[in-house]
């Protein structure tokens, strides 16, 4: 688990960068999407810290694996969301959907769920 909250970290602090490297890059709509990928991350961050801490405080090792998923998951998640992968036309009111990203998005939150529940 403490690999995981380490990588975790490391996907944290590349987040905070890429924003900057893509507007470089790529221009000011990569860079606008990765500063919103770094907001969505930052808002289930301490959820999972401290899911996490706990796992390991009451060795609850079921969490393991949640874990991981919950890390790959949001890893595709900021990847399909900065690359824009899998965009839908733009409806009437400006929004692009992305299947993908809300289905990454929701299995990470899954993820959040069952840890707790299996910290109860």
């Amino acid at each position: 688990m403490i690999n995981i909250i380490l990588f975790t970290s490391l996907l944290y602090f590349v987040q905070l960068i890429l924003p900057m490297s893509l507007a470089k890059r790529a221009g000011e709509a990569p860079a606008e999407s990765a500063r919103r990928a770094l907001h969505n991350l930052r808002e289930s961050l301490p959820v999972f810290f401290t899911f996490a801490l706990l796992s390991i405080y009451l060795n609850v090792e079921a969490n393991t694996l949640l874990a991981l998923i919950w890390l790959v998951l949001r890893i595709v998640f900021v990847l399909i969301y900065a690359t824009g992968f899998n965009t839908k036309p733009a409806n009437q009111d400006g929004y692009e959907a992305q299947p993908l990203r809300s289905l990454a998005w929701f299995g990470s939150i899954i993820c959040l769920i069952m840890m707790g529940i299996n910290l109860i």
